[in-house]
């Protein structure tokens, strides 16, 4: 049985605010101008960047290799799999460098991307919990070295990978603003791993929250580097984007 340990997408509390309604995008403070940072992301997205994080890794696993959004080169079928309000970039499995040139979001929708990330999982037929694929995962997850963005040119500040605020999981920790969480992966999956559903599955990394662009092209670039399993790994990512 082939079996899913994890993937670096490199692919490698919470404020708690007591208001009835969706917090404003003008009272959201322009530390970095265009990024809704985390403790706003549950009033601008409907969820946090844990909750973000856990969608983002079902969308980028659960769909069959043809139309896969990580191992797509060009960005062609970036639209494949997606809804709601949050639009998924991604890196690329296990690492490297990309530029895809193919993509085209819907105007009105934030878009949401890992800097570094990974996860673990439960393999069917095995009997680890929560806590025990979480141990597995922070043992070979970092410590991570360098974070980058830049949204047309403008770089993202306070990326730090050692105090910045944009780290994320989902997991059985009270820093996760997340749960633990499945994915189910098809017959044709770019593991080549046994069809099915893996659970518990945990997450970790750095991410963005990009808030709508406006019509036209755009550059995004992203990425990160540091160990994972003791192994170097890094990833450098450019989305030319065509938001319509």
């Amino acid at each position: 049985m082939r079996t899913v340990r994890c993937l670096t997408m490199t692919l490698v509390g919470a404020l708690a605010l007591a208001v009835s309604a969706a917090l404003p995008a003008s009272a959201i403070p322009r530390t970095n101008p265009g990024v809704t940072p985390p403790w706003a992301s549950k009033f601008v997205s409907g969820k946090t960047y844990g909750e973000l994080s856990a969608a983002w890794f079902k969308y980028a696993l659960e769909q069959p290799t043809p139309t896969n959004p990580p191992i797509d080169q060009t960005g062609v079928n970036c639209n494949s799999g997606q809804s709601g309000p949050v639009f998924f970039l991604v890196g690329l499995p296990g690492g490297g460098s990309v530029t895809r040139d193919a993509c085209t979001v819907p105007a009105g929708r934030s878009l949401f991307f890992p800097l570094i990330n990974a996860f673990e999982a439960n393999n069917p037929g095995e009997n680890r919990n929560s806590w025990d694929v979480w141990q597995k995962l922070e043992k070979d997850f970092g410590p991570i070295s360098e974070l980058h963005a830049s949204i047309d040119a403008v770089p993202v500040r306070d990326l730090n990978p050692v105090h910045t605020p944009y780290r994320a999981c989902a997991g059985p920790v009270a820093r996760c603003s997340a749960s633990p969480f499945s994915i189910t992966l098809p017959a044709d999956n770019i593991f080549g791993a046994d069809q099915g559903r893996y659970a518990p599955t945990v997450a970790d990394g750095f991410y963005l929250l990009l808030r709508p662009l406006s019509r036209g092209s755009h550059t995004i670039t992203f990425g990160g580097s540091g160990l994972y399993a003791g192994e170097e790994t890094s990833q450098e990512i450019t989305y030319h984007l065509t938001v319509s």
